[in-house]
């Protein structure tokens, strides 16, 4: 047959996009003004060009892309097109701001010139008698307050628009780029990492807002003022201006160097740690591992080795920013030294006025104090336009696969008949590797058909073709008869149903779950709800909740078992009633019970209805229509369970594989099942009845202290009291919580913990005593710092002095080499090299202090938690975010107690002393005057910074939930996907939008207020100083120089102190910190790894283990696993197999074994020991464990096998590949192309489940250990990878001498345990070998019957 080629292929018109464009939809920006999904938003605000669907094309614009990325790794934005996602309004508003900035930044310069005027008027009038001088100052005053007043009106408005523009722009930004995300296909995700996206979402979203609004608004001011400066003195005195302009490029220089070295080893400080960071993630991640290995020393080790880096890097970066930022000062005070000398020249030579060089003279040193915060502008302006190409790029990508698209067919009606036709398959991320080849096969309306091949055979990859995850590289998939292709996405995925391995739930209720499953949830009725949960087993469990239908069911439905995640799970896929159902692997990790509860409900399901099967436990399928048996991307074997099994082939060999065997079976003869469905579900109910009636008495105990309110449901609008027979499932209580209802609750707790917090005193002794090691930095910092605090109240004192000896005659100007002109021109310069010394000493030290503190810091805490128990980390504030933050944000906040609080001090008393000093040394009258005023000069600016910190620190914490609910959607994107539901998450995000935008408002109206007042106040500080110091000139009290000495230091050393005092905010912060920190680092642990004990050497131990009247309740649960009545007794040598249900304790037992938990009650022994009496690191040295998720580091195969030996023993190549042959791992590791050296990825993601476990068997053999634990090591594989591990584990059982525990749901795998053990009601309910417990004919009969696969 011909290749097949699609008879309709649907494209939108495009072009390539490029970031820097400026084509926007002014339509679709304009309808976000409401809070609403982006979907509304954009519908098109790019155009693309024609998609093409075959591989090579997709290689080619992978390449291409690479290659684009590659050209614009430090591509940015055009500040021009910084603003595409303005409205009309917005636009208006950052017009008016800009104006507002411009005038600001040129009265400032206006008002030196107006100043310099009546300095000179003032002086003519003095010196001839004085007759008008009062007049002249009371008229100057008024002037100076109107500017002043026309300063802070416009400085209000100009900043209050910047803010509300740049809010509302930022949020548009967010959204559309969480609805880009959300509308990306499969492809892109499987290239990005969650993480990077949802910290892209966080950051760089972050960076874009300062570069749009504030920090731009600064810059054109500052633009402004320095261009006004410069013309002004060009204006009076050409000569200052030309030497100014001139000697400008070397200041902009430094400051160009200063940022490019700061940003690369800022770049280089992140790098390292985001390396740090991935140690941390990985041990915290697979904590019971760690534990289980004794690897805690390794990754701190590790860990300590990466945060080195950090440290090295944050050195580099101390001494560029020190280096850099003295440099820049000390440039800056040689132009003032070399144009206030050249002025003075040429005054004295009669080619200029005096007074005019003067005015130039200021008009440049305003021009360059502005000029002084340029770097930090520049810095922030790049960041956001950087931060923007990216975000840019994102939210205006189309992908080839396009759930926007409302092209495509939408037919009537879809009988579910589907077609593979020639299907060849290759993941975008590995183009040279075929999934699929050739695949053709037909699926009849209405059949069931079961996929079961070896991992990687192209089975899950066939449904996800199916769902349009991905379009096939050659073929066709039809689906009653039309091109998958030809069909709108959205009416496609309507009418698809999925049911995975991983039922995902989001914290939400259970109502809201599974109206998740429909497009319109206000048209399902609860008759319809309770109907599909009823076809889906699990109506009774939900009845019995207190809350019923509206129970949360937490995060990542963490608040119910797996069988009934899975259970509901189906539920929301009966409740859209599709056509086509999909289950993939929908009970291969359930216990026995649960699975013929959710096969049951599966089958139910399935009548009627298109339905495809994944599935590794054959027995789930024995009835299926059809069984397609896969390898390597073909179809080796099609037919029925009877036909296939008759056939004797690839199909056959997989149903022996998981056969249980039963002694009374002749061959070919029908094993009777017997239902026990409803007396199951019957006993479901109860149980959760019984725990709700516990967990009902625990919350009306703490309902009198917290009661909250629940909003309306967001999906259920009718009157529930409707209902006649279900009113009680849908009742909603006081203390039922809604998800938003769950976060502001957790803000509350955080809340009252922070206010706790600041009660308490600083730890600033325990501090001190940690930082011992940089007593010396931070001594040096100090005195830099004090010579730093100096500087601007001396530099005010010269500049004094300048203005007088500028309106003096021209022999007097520079009487001498080093006198007058002359000396305070060498004195800027020596003000340079003491600005140079004290900035660049203070940065580099107090910035060293922090890379070299933090980084010991951090590997304190990080030895720490694996110092706690495993009960640490159940406990829900301990989670794993929680501890991150703590170790990346915490840590960091914490140091800035020495690296940022002392210099601030002492730069704050020493200017004060300084700037104080001076002035009353010159007049006491006028500077207590002045210090009257000071408080709103200095109050103003720390008005300002505080709120400015505050917000920040509010902000980050109210978009916390909404990264919560993107991450949440992210991280899920299949699901989501598949259900259609990217709107509803793009608008549940939206909603917590809503705070983050309030609080921008608020501070827009508030924080402006003390902008304000510290551009404005400074004119009224003038006006009343001024026309003060005249009068006390006219009384004879004060000379004019001594007018400007007192004027210039006092108002700049208080705007100096005003700016420091934000140490105030910094120190709470660090404070606030620090409390957390020491409660973790000085927390003892209930099981401590350091407590001596009984020391014994592996060969001394025989592997007898017994539990003896256990009981045992986990930390975080009410309900206890053991109440005293379970024991158990294993010889040395045995294999031991636990099986019973889900929750019923038969993990515990191997995590009493590792000492993860301490029995309530109760002795746990090995060799006659109890645990308790061993060394921790003995114990766990004499054991090895083997999980049904197996974890594997993101290091090399050979690291990872190694591992399993303690640190100390040198393990030999032999021995690794020794292990890897008796995990039948070894000919699959030597045929790689690196061998042991291959990395295995995050996660071990470059490998399959089969092999990731037979690796993490191989480090449990190198142990070589007397006590050998297997939980569930066999049950999420398919029968292949299943028959290889379990082939492994049989080979280690034989070669005997180590006591192996076993838990496993798939029976076929225990049968020749000696002894199986039931656990049922907390205790050992049935204890036996196969066939002494088959006689018995209870309840491992039972399970055994559930779970056989003979056929007829």
């Amino acid at each position: 047959m011909p290749p097949a080629t699609s008879s309709f292929s649907w494209s939108r018109p495009s072009r390539q996009y490029s970031p820097c464009s400026d084509e926007t939809s002014s339509a679709s920006i304009s309808s976000i003004n409401r809070i609403e999904p982006a979907t509304a938003i954009v519908m098109q605000t790019y155009e693309q060009q024609p998609e093409t669907s075959t591989a090579a094309a997709s290689r080619r614009d992978n390449k291409e892309t690479k290659k684009s990325n590659n050209k614009n790794k430090h591509s940015s934005i055009p500040m021009r097109k910084m603003f595409r996602y303005a409205t009309v309004w917005d636009k208006v508003m950052i017009g008016l701001a800009m104006t507002c900035s411009i005038l600001v930044g040129l009265l400032q310069p206006l008002s030196i010139v107006v100043f310099g005027i009546f300095i000179n008027s003032t002086m003519e009038d003095y010196q001839e008698g004085g007759n008008s001088i009062t007049d002249m100052a009371k008229y100057s005053a008024l002037i100076f307050i109107a500017i002043g007043t026309v300063v802070m009106l416009l400085a209000y408005v100009g900043n209050c628009l910047w803010v509300i523009s740049g809010e509302n722009q930022t949020r548009r930004v967010r959204q559309l780029y969480v609805h880009a995300v959300m509308r990306q296909d499969m492809a892109w995700f499987d290239e990005a990492k969650d993480g990077s996206l949802i910290a892209r979402l966080a950051t760089d979203t972050h960076y874009y807002q300062e570069a749009i609004s504030e920090k731009y608004g600064a810059m054109i001011r500052t633009a402004a003022a320095t261009a006004m400066g410069l013309f002004q003195s060009f204006s009076v005195a050409w000569i200052v201006g030309a030497i100014v302009v001139g000697v400008l490029p070397a200041l902009f220089g430094v400051a160009w160097f200063m940022d490019r070295f700061v940003s690369k080893h800022t770049q280089r400080v992140q790098d390292a740690y985001a390396e740090a960071g991935s140690i941390v993630e990985q041990a915290l991640n697979g904590i019971r591992t760690v534990y289980a290995f004794n690897l805690q020393e390794r990754f701190s080790r590790l860990y300590e080795t990466k945060l080195l880096k950090t440290r090295n890097a944050g050195a580099q970066r101390a001494l560029a920013l020190g280096f850099g930022f003295g440099a820049f000062l000390f440039v800056l005070f040689s132009i003032f030294g070399f144009s206030f000398w050249f002025g003075a020249k040429w005054s004295i030579d009669g080619k200029i006025v005096g007074f005019r060089v003067m005015i130039a003279f200021f008009c440049v040193v305003l021009g360059a104090i502005s000029l002084m915060k340029l770097p930090d502008q520049i810095a922030a302006l790049s960041s956001g336009r950087a931060s923007a190409y990216t975000i840019f790029e994102t939210i205006a990508r189309v992908p080839a696969i396009d759930t926007d698209s409302e092209e495509g067919l939408k037919p009537q009606q879809c009988s579910a008949g589907i077609k593979f036709r020639n299907v060849r398959f290759s993941y975008p991320t590995r183009p040279d590797i075929p999934i699929l080849k050739n695949l053709n096969l037909t699926i009849s309306p209405g059949m069931t058909v079961a996929f079961v091949g070896p991992s990687g055979s192209g089975k899950s990859t066939s449904i996800q073709i199916l769902q349009r995850f991905y379009d096939p590289s050659f073929g066709q998939v039809l689906l009653d008869g039309h091109d998958l292709k030809e069909l709108n996405l959205k009416w496609l995925r309507s009418h698809i149903g999925v049911v995975s391995q991983e039922p995902v739930l989001f914290n939400m209720t259970i109502r809201q779950n599974l109206l998740l499953g429909v497009d319109n949830p206000h048209d399902i009725s609860q008759e319809q709800i309770v109907s599909a949960c009823q076809r889906a087993n699990c109506h009774s469990f939900i009845s019995n909740f207190p809350e019923g239908y509206d129970t949360l069911v937490g995060e990542h439905g963490g608040m119910m078992s797996g069988g009934q995640k899975q259970r509901i799970a189906i539920a929301r896929a009966i409740i859209k009633n599709p056509p086509i159902l999909l289950l993939d692997e929908a009970t291969s990790a359930l216990d026995t019970q649960s699975e013929r509860l959710v096969q049951r409900a599966l089958d139910a399901a399935s009548m009627g209805r298109t339905t495809i099967v994944i599935a590794h436990r054959l027995s789930t399928i024995r009835n299926a229509d059809l069984i397609v048996v896969m390898d390597r991307g073909e179809i080796v074997e099609l037919g029925t369970h009877s036909q296939l099994v008759q056939h004797n082939g690839v199909y056959a060999g997989l149903v022996q594989t998981q056969q249980i065997a039963t002694e009374k079976q002749e061959e070919g003869q029908v094993i009777p099942e017997s239902d026990h469905s409803k007396e199951l579900i019957h006993l479901e109910g109860v149980r959760v009845r019984d725990r709700s009636a516990q967990d009902q008495q625990q919350q009306e105990a703490n309902q009198a202290s917290t009661i909250i309110q629940v909003p309306p449901n967001e999906f259920y609008t009718e009157d529930i009291s409707n209902s006649q027979n279900n009113t009680s499932l849908f009742r909603r209580t006081s203390i039922l919580r809604s998800s938003m209802d769950a976060y502001e609750l957790k803000q509350r707790k955080n809340k009252q913990e922070l206010k706790l917090r600041r009660q308490q005193d600083a730890p600033i002794g325990k501090m001190l005593k940690q930082v011992k090691s940089e007593w010396f930095f931070i001594f040096i910092g100090c005195i830099a710092a004090l010579v730093a605090g100096a500087v601007y109240p001396l530099f005010a004192f010269t500049a004094g002095k300048c203005i007088y000896v500028l309106i003096l005659p021209r022999d007097q100007i520079a009487p001498g080499p080093f006198e007058g002109a002359n000396l305070y021109a060498l004195l800027f310069v020596v003000f340079g090299v003491i600005a140079f010394i004290g900035y660049g000493l203070q940065n580099w030290m107090f910035e060293l202090v922090d890379a070299r503190y933090t980084a010991r810091l951090r590997a304190m805490l990080l030895r720490v938690y694996l110092k706690q128990e495993i009960g640490f980390f159940d406990q829900e504030e301990n989670n794993i975010g929680a501890l991150s933050s703590k170790l990346a944000a915490d840590t960091k906040a914490m140091s800035e107690m020495f690296s940022k609080v002392p210099g601030d001090i002492m730069q704050a008393i020493s200017t004060t002393i300084c700037g104080l000093a001076v002035a009353f040394a010159h007049e006491w009258a006028l500077s207590l005057i002045v210090i009257g005023m000071s408080p709103f000069l200095m109050g103003s600016s720390f008005y300002e910074a505080r709120l400015e910190r505050g917000y920040q620190d509010k902000v980050a914490k109210a978009h916390e939930h909404g990264s919560e609910v993107a991450g949440e959607a992210i991280k899920e994107i299949r699901t989501v996907t598949a259900l259609g539901k990217q709107a509803h998450f793009e608008s549940k995000y939206a909603k917590t939008l809503e705070k983050p935008h309030e609080l921008a408002r608020r501070k827009a109206f508030r924080a402006s207020f003390g902008y304000a007042l510290s551009q404005g106040f400074v004119l009224y500080v003038a006006a009343v100083t001024y026309s003060s110091g005249v009068m006390f000139m006219q009384q004879g009290r004060l000379q004019f120089d001594d007018l400007f000495i007192c004027l210039l230091t006092l108002m700049i050393s208080m705007q100096g102190v005003g700016r420091s005092s934000v140490f105030a905010t910094t120190f709470v912060k660090a404070k606030t910190a620090a409390i957390g920190i020491f409660e973790i680092l000085e927390r003892p642990s209930h099981i401590d790894p350091d407590l001596e004990g009984i020391e014994t050497a592996t060969t001394s131990i025989s592997g007898d283990i017994s539990f003896e009247n256990i009981a045992f309740c986990y930390p975080t649960r009410e309900k206890p696993i053991f109440d005293g009545a379970f024991s158990l007794y294993g010889r040395a040598g045995q294999t031991i197999a636990l099986v019973g249900g889900s929750g019923c304790g038969k993990s515990t037992t191997i995590g009493m074994l590792q000492r993860w938990y301490d029995p309530t009650m109760g002795n746990v022994r090995l060799d006659h020991h109890s645990v308790r009496n061993f060394t921790l690191r003995n114990l766990r040295s004499h054991m090895a464990l083997v999980g049904q998720e197996p974890v594997l580091f993101d290091m090399s195969i050979g690291d990872n096998i190694r591992f399993g030996v303690d640190e100390g023993r040198f393990v030999t190549q032999d021995q690794v590949e020794e292990a890897a042959r008796a995990a039948n791992i070894h000919k699959f590791i030597s045929e790689l192309p690196e061998g042991y050296d291959t990395r295995v990825g995050d996660k071990g993601s470059q490998l399959s489940g089969g092999q990731k476990q037979r690796i993490a068997i191989a480090r449990a053999l190198i142990r070589k250990p007397k006590v050998l634990l297997l939980d569930e090591a066999t049950s999420a594989l398919d029968s292949e990878s299943e028959k290889l591990v379990q082939e492994a584990i049989d080979n280690i059982v034989r070669l005997g001498g180590r006591t192996t525990v076993t838990i496993a749901h798939r029976l076929s795998t225990i049968q020749n345990a000696d002894l199986i053990c039931v656990i049922k009601d907390g205790r050992v309910f049935e204890q036996g070998t196969h066939w002494e417990l088959l006689e018995l004919n209870g309840e491992y009969a039972s399970l055994c019957r559930e779970q056989s696969l003979t056929v007829q």
